[in-house]
């Protein structure tokens, strides 16, 4: 299935235990990029940050932080996805 929208992705991730919420209070300047760095390197499900400091809107990190995520996020794309990169690759060496 190609996702209609971000929020349909975020779904399907929390479906399937490939997403973290934190619902908490994050300071956006240092404390989301220390999370997001500290996920990252533990190879962490991708992270919806639901309760900003100073933002009404919602943040998601992590969403391509591993080759298998990101597999299963393109599942249904990925030959399209791989004749794209394929393409381009092409075009810059022309």
């Amino acid at each position: 299935m190609a996702y209609k929208s971000l929020e349909s992705c975020v779904r399907d991730l929390d479906k399937t235990g490939q997403l973290i919420r934190i619902k908490e209070e994050v300071d956006p300047y240092l404390e989301m990029s220390s999370i997001q760095l500290r996920a990252y390197k533990k190879g962490a499900p991708a992270i919806l940050f639901e309760n900003i400091k100073g933002c009404e809107f919602k943040a998601l990190s992590n969403l391509f932080g591993d080759i298998n995520r990101s597999r299963f996020l393109f599942r249904d794309t990925m030959e399209m996805v791989q004749n794209i990169a394929l393409l381009r690759k092409i075009l810059c060496w022309l």
